[in-house]
This record gives structure tokens, sequence and C-alpha cells, in this order.
């Protein structure tokens, strides 16, 4: 037997040693600041440049990471500072065009991932809202509707811009005027974040025409939304599934269980900044992303408590882009083929 199966982690002193710090958060906040400005300079330099292409993509990338650290933000896990986190979640939200009070919703994923009976009502997974039952009692034109909107050439590269552009910014208030669940936040302070979400994105679109890099930043903001989308998706819908009822529900097995361990290439993990680590995140969001793999790696050379976390290579994630629906017989998520198949053999029989 391995001698780490046998050993307890105290969970405890490991979220000591890794939680935020004043210096390493500086330290990262530093650096992505000089990067961001250093291409953001670049990209006006080069506007009516060749050379504009190969900046456009690198910015993408580095757009995930600005979300990553506004995530982080929403978390209160970046700095150790809830001020400190509030005033760099609204600056960088400018960036990728999204409200601070878009954590509580986030909030409520954390809450309720694999959880399809949860008492808020929140969609267990954001991505693939409908079952093969719901499929099977679509009409045939509802049917083919809605696989051209799930197409994954077509949802990840199109919803992102409703998602970021509409949705988010009516969405929360919607939900704070007609929902019954509780809130962490008033509904002043939800139209207050979304407002200043709103005249600051507006300021910056317009400082953006101004310098004439407008349509440059609206592929990036493509390119970005398309990347991120995949991501989450990745993150939480693969085989084996974690999708159960309230009762069996816990937010370790939602971590360990029902979030993935993406097998990010070396050369990209500074982008991505952790998130990989999907798995550490559900467990425990007060961990920053700088600090989620050398988590990750203490915890693996000293039991076997991430044994079962299924991870995911580049090409699985691309396969993964086509499970379009939850298979509540099987308990698995399946194509759109899949499903056609099961609904011709049905016939059959």
């Amino acid at each position: 037997m391995n001698d780490k199966t046998n050993k307890i982690i105290n969970e405890t002193e490991l979220f000591t040693k890794y939680k935020s710090s004043y210096i390493s958060a500086f330290i990262d906040l530093s650096i992505h600041t000089f990067l961001m400005s250093s291409l953001m300079y670049s990209l006006w330099y080069f506007r009516n440049s060749l050379f504009s292409i190969l900046i456009i993509p690198l910015f993408s990338l580095l757009n995930l990471r600005t979300f990553i650290v506004f995530h982080d933000c929403g978390h209160n896990s970046y700095t150790p500072s809830k001020t400190l986190n509030y005033l760099i979640s609204n600056l960088l939200g400018i960036l990728v065009f999204t409200p601070l009070c878009w954590s509580w919703h986030h909030r409520n994923h954390h809450l309720t991932n694999g959880n399809k009976t949860n008492e808020m009502k929140h969609q267990y997974n954001e991505t693939v809202p409908d079952s093969l039952q719901d499929y099977k009692q679509y009409n045939r034109l509802t049917q083919i509707s809605y696989k051209i909107i799930r197409n994954p050439y077509i949802f990840f590269l199109f919803y992102p811009i409703y998602y970021f552009g509409i949705k988010q910014r009516s969405d929360l208030l919607r939900y704070r005027l007609f929902n019954k669940y509780p809130f962490p936040q008033s509904t002043s302070r939800i139209i207050f974040e979304m407002m200043l979400s709103n005249i600051s994105v507006l300021c910056f679109i317009y400082y953006l025409y101004k310098y004439e890099i407008i349509l440059h930043y609206i592929i990036i903001m493509i390119i970005f939304g398309f990347i991120i989308f995949s991501i989450f998706h990745n993150q939480h819908t693969y085989n084996p599934s974690y999708v159960i009822e309230n009762e069996k529900w816990s937010q370790r097995d939602s971590g360990i269980l029902g979030s993935s361990f993406i097998q990010i290439p070396y050369f990209l993990k500074y982008f991505f900044m952790g998130i990989e680590y999907h798995h550490i995140h559900h467990i425990n969001s007060k961990i920053p992303g700088y600090n989620l793999q050398k988590y990750h790696e203490e915890v693996v050379s000293k039991s076997n408590m991430f044994d079962n976390v299924v991870k995911l290579s580049m090409k699985d994630c691309y396969n993964n882009l086509w499970l379009v629906l939850y298979d509540e017989d099987k308990k698995r998520y399946i194509t759109f083929k899949e499903a056609d198949e099961e609904i011709r053999n049905n016939k059959d029989n």
C-alpha cells in the first residue's frame, strides 16, 4: 500500500499556508498590470499593422487572467482585505465588461453545482440546462432549433457576447426582485454596482473608440468569451458525472467529484492562473488562484485525497464541448447524436 494513503491532511494548516497575502497579491497584480498596460499600448501602437494579429490572441489570454483575478476578488480570496478586493474587482471588471455583483450569481453556482434538487432552484449545470427527458418532449422543430443554438461552434462563440453584453446586466436585478430565496446583497447595492459598471464600461468603450482600437478589442472579447465559456463548461461537464439529489450533495464532493482538473499546457499556465485546479477551488474558494497549484502539489505528495478527481486533457476538453444533454437514466452527459439514437431505438422497440 502507498505510504501516503493513510496520511491525514490538515486542511486548516494548508489553508493557512496558502491563503492570500498582501505581498503575493501585490507581486501578482504588479506583473499582471505591467503586462496588461504593455499590451494595451502595443495594441494601440500597432493598430494599423499586421502585428496586431499576434497581439489580439495574447491579449485575449491575458483578459482571461484578468477575469480570474476579478473572480478571486469576488470570493475575497485575492488579497486579505475585502476593501482592496472590492476596489480591484471594480477596476478589472471594466476590462472584462462584468459588474462586481456577478459574484453573487457565481456564489450560487458554488452552492449548487451538481445538486439537481437544490432548494435555491439554481441550475445544477449552467451550460447544460436540459436533460434527455426534456429534449424528448420537444417537438421536431424545437429539437432542430435547439441543436443549432447548442452547436459548440455557435454556442461558445455567440452566447458569451449575449452573456457579457446583456444577460448578466439584467438577471441579477430580476432575481433580486422576483425570487424568494435570500440574497447577500441589497437591491440598492446591486443597482449601484450595475450602474457603476455600465457607466465605467461605456467610458472604456469611448476610450477604445477614440484611440481607434475598438474593433480590435471586440475581437479580443469574442476570443476571451469563447475560451472562458469552454473552460467553465469543462470544469463541470464530463463523464462520469456528478449530478445527485440535495440529500446526498456536499460541498466537498462537489469539488472532488463534480469539478475537473484540466491539464493545461505549461506555457499557458500563467494565463489560467490555477483555475484548472478547479477541484480545489470548489472545496475552498478562499484559496487564491496563484496558490492553487502549490496547494494541489502538496496534497498529492502527502495523500490520496485527489485520486478520484477527473483529469481532462485538451483533447478531452474539445470532445466534451459536444456534451449538451444530461441523461437521468444513465446518469451521464450525452451528445445530440446519442440522444437521437436513443429516441430512434425507443421508437423501434
